[in-house]
């Protein structure tokens, strides 16, 4: 009885020194790539200084608090919790979270029972004189086969599988950054829509009484035919813009709806728009150039996917060294069910086998450099990343100082504009100067206001560029009681315990 047992003593130590060997693991060790060098003055707007609203110090988490809008705050937690790109994006990163713990399952035995009936009839030449031809027996055994990591496999298929996540999981922070910018930048382009409307609106009436004004002085001889149409064509050319205006605020509608997860034709805005004529945000914080590489998310994907390729490489090269396992089987041996509880029935193994594909080294050489491939593109992946985050932030710096500075332009435009207009039409109801003066001042004023009400818009959506280029809202599912798992059906408590902590 005690003749297994000492089996298993002088397998182990014969497997001891292979034991001892099992501290390293093929392929190359991973060090996170050196980044490229990075100006160390401040971002600029453009100018070739730092625009006085951009200044140092942390870049904002929850950056759309800072317009000290509700609605728009609302609209955002509303679009994290239910947008399905978010949701896409999460079941994605527990697939990867659920694959890495199967990655981890190979340093653990593998195995599990059996129970076997076999029948068998023999020939008369396979059976002795006496002996019955027909035999029964019964087998009931627990198998177990266990994997010595001795070349690093099953370590370096657990890297990958924990870079993987890593990706995944930068990718929902980068989906979720986006979804916000995206919420926000078609709100503030329905307030723009709805400030031209306004602008049209108002410009209307004003045309209306201007074509009374005409067609009375006409009444009187003090106008002619030609200044009537003259007005009226003026008043279509406004008319005119109203219906675009209005396909274009259904569209940023609809647009709001999916991002919001909801149907469009049963989507409403929660609420009237305001119309802010000033933007609230005085001063951004934009941190530093060095930080925005810890800040993107795109590039810690990118970061991870080299993390995951480089550690696949040591994957396929263990496979150039022999396979140790140890395996190993108890059981029960009978000719009857009633015979299995013998102790002499009793049957047990183990061992250490040892297996070797020395034929297949062509075919592990060739996996070995397919491998080495992927982890060179997934470095220049990483590279071109970070010079399209460098390229993202300058060019949302230079659109944020120019977005000001025309915006600065046409408030003098429109408001010279419009007490031109003004002081046209004064003097053609006094009887001086010409209708047509009146034409070109309100056709100017016309313009200059539904070009303020845009260059409004374009600020905003300046400022919510740098938010995005810098990476900000990176850190919104970082909280465990953080509505962001997108999608509703997702439970997204789960998500975000699997998001408070990397494995």
């Amino acid at each position: 009885m005690n003749r297994p047992y000492q089996t298993v003593v002088v397998s182990l130590s014969a497997l001891s020194v292979f034991v001892v060997l099992a501290g390293c693991a093929a392929g190359p060790d991973y060090s996170p790539p050196l980044p490229p060098s990075l100006p160390s003055s401040q971002f600029s707007s453009g100018t070739g200084q730092a625009h006085a609203a951009l200044v140092p110090g942390a870049v904002e988490v929850e950056w759309w608090r800072t317009f000290d809008d509700a609605l728009l705050v609302t609209l955002i937690q509303r679009a994290l919790a239910a947008n399905h790109d978010v949701g896409i994006a999460a079941v994605r990163l527990a697939e990867a979270k659920a694959l890495l713990r199967e990655d981890r399952q190979g340093f653990l035995p593998q195995g599990g029972a059996a129970l076997a009936y076999e029948q068998r009839r023999l020939s008369k030449i396979e059976t002795l004189p006496g002996q019955p031809r027909q035999s029964e027996t019964y087998r009931g055994t627990v198998d177990a086969a266990w994997e010595i990591d001795l070349f690093g496999r099953v370590r370096r298929s657990v890297e990958a599988g924990r870079a993987l996540a890593g990706s995944r999981e930068a990718l929902l922070r980068g989906v979720q950054a986006g979804v916000a910018a995206a919420v926000a930048g078609t709100w503030f382009e329905l307030g723009g829509i709805d400030a031209e409307l306004a602008v049209v609106a108002s410009i209307r009436q004003s045309q209306r009484d201007s074509l009374a004004l005409v067609e009375r002085l006409m009444s009187v001889g003090s106008a002619s035919e030609l200044d009537r149409l003259r007005a009226e064509a003026l008043l279509r050319t406004v008319e005119v813009a109203m219906p675009e205006l209005e396909r274009r605020r259904a569209a940023s509608v609809n647009a709001l709806a999916i991002l919001l997860g909801e149907v469009p034709q049963t989507f409403s805005l929660p609420a009237a728009m305001p119309v802010h004529e000033a933007l609230s945000v005085r001063t951004i914080a934009v941190g530093d150039p060095a930080t925005l590489l810890a800040r993107r998310a795109d590039i810690a994907a990118a970061e991870r996917n080299l993390a995951a390729a480089t550690a696949r490489i040591g994957v396929e090269t263990a496979g150039l060294y022999p396979e140790i396992q140890v395996l190993g089987s108890i059981g029960l041996v009978g000719g009857s069910l009633d015979a299995m509880g013998d102790a002499g029935m009793q049957s047990s193994f183990i061992g250490p086998v040892m297996r070797w594909n020395l034929l297949d080294r062509g075919r592990v050489r060739a996996r070995i450099a397919a491998s080495e491939a992927r982890a060179q593109a997934a470095l220049l992946a990483y590279d071109q990343t970070v010079l399209r985050a460098l390229q993202e932030t300058d060019d949302a710096f230079k659109a944020y100082g120019s977005a000001g500075s025309t915006l600065g332009l046409r408030l003098l435009e429109s408001a010279a504009n419009r007490e031109a207009a003004h002081l046209a039409r004064l003097r053609f109801s006094e009887g001086e100067g010409l209708y047509l003066d009146v034409l070109e001042a309100q056709r100017a004023d016309f313009a200059s206001r539904r070009a303020l009400a845009v260059a409004r818009t374009n600020q905003r959506l300046a400022v919510v560029s740098i938010y995005k280029a810098l990476g900000g809202g990176w850190e919104i599912c970082a909280q465990e009681n953080d509505d962001c798992g997108g999608a509703r059906a997702i439970t997204r408590s789960r998500f975000a315990k699997q998001l408070s902590g990397r494995n």
